[in-house]
């Protein structure tokens, strides 16, 4: 007889908020979605996971490029040519509708979305011609922002500007999920203050478990949570617990410690930052391994119900509330 776990695994709608899959693209040419064995993320392994739907990023380092917004459209022309290389398999999606249809036909959604206000720049128009290609949701900041935005390694006084209050705007006027990730407190704090929109934290844990800059506070995660937003739980050893060795059980705190201090499942979901990290927890190496996360639920006493919401379900509620 098949696990429960595995039941409720495989009938659940199976969502990853951020995976890296082009920086190990770009710095690993042979590091391909149809054919790999060397990194977290290939196709055969996205099935083996059970993942419907994956959101892939789009990054630069902010010293290695003069023309961001360029680099990254090249970017999106190498990913639309990877996901063309898998016939079908996996479908690159910028709507609610789309994405249903195609989990429905048994292929892999992919949803693009951009990680660092660097690849705006100063240009508002850049968001437009941004989200024409797909982009779905931004990071504001990466660890070292912008100029109209902190990151988290940033100075601490360092927040969001005139500038940085009309990105917000645009992003809210086209329906693109706003990605609070990497933003440090004080950016954090402007954002919730300016805007009463629904905002998302795709790749975080709980400060209060483990102090790195990277993971939220009390307030921030219960912010997010009251607006209906959601925190999609990192799987980074460093974020989990401030070493180079974690275990699902690492995650695990982080995702329980939400639960119990919003009192709300409805704002967890998964964030694994696959192939934008180096070392994985045990249990959790590549995309194959989110069935042992199910387990981890379930073992937890998680209810059927709050596992699929955490697997995919509140994700997708607010994909549709923002993006249609």
């Amino acid at each position: 007889m098949e696990n429960q776990y595995k039941i409720i695994h495989r009938t659940a709608t199976v969502v990853d908020l951020h995976n890296d899959y082009m920086e190990e693209r770009i710095n690993h040419p042979q590091h391909r979605l149809f054919a790999n064995s060397k990194h977290h993320t290939d196709l055969a392994r996205l099935k083996e996971g059970g993942v419907n739907v994956q959101f892939f990023v789009v990054w630069t380092r902010p010293d290695d490029y003069e023309n961001h917004f360029a680099r990254a459209i090249e970017l999106i022309d190498i990913l639309n040519d990877d996901i063309n290389e898998c016939n079908g398999e996996i479908k690159l999606v910028n709507n609610y509708s789309d994405i249903l249809s195609t989990v429905e036909k048994g292929n892999i959604a992919a949803v693009l979305c951009l990680e660092g206000g660097q690849l705006v720049g100063d240009n508002i128009d850049n968001i437009n011609k941004l989200y024409e290609r797909g982009m779905r949701y931004l990071t504001l900041a990466w660890n070292y922002g912008t100029e109209w935005c902190g990151g988290a390694n940033d100075d601490e006084n360092k927040g969001l500007t005139l500038f940085g209050k009309q990105v917000i705007d645009r992003l809210n006027e086209l329906g693109v999920m706003i990605d609070v990730s990497h933003v440090n407190k004080k950016s954090l704090d402007d954002v919730l203050n300016y805007t009463d929109k629904t905002v998302i934290a795709t790749h975080s844990g709980a400060y209060a478990v483990n102090n790195s800059k990277r993971n939220l506070s009390d307030e921030h995660i219960k912010e997010i949570a009251r607006r209906g937003g959601v925190i999609g739980s990192v799987f980074y050893p460093y974020f989990l617990n401030n070493t180079d060795k974690a275990t699902i059980k690492d995650v695990m705190k982080h995702i329980n410690y939400i639960r119990n201090l919003t009192g709300n499942i409805d704002c967890i979901a998964l964030g694994s930052d696959f192939d934008g990290i180096d070392i994985t927890p045990v249990g959790l190496e590549n995309v194959s391994k989110f069935p042992n996360l199910t387990k981890a639920l379930f073992d937890n006493g998680y209810s059927t119900d709050e596992i699929t919401k955490i697997l995919g379900t509140n994700a997708l509620r607010v994909f549709k509330n923002i993006c249609g």
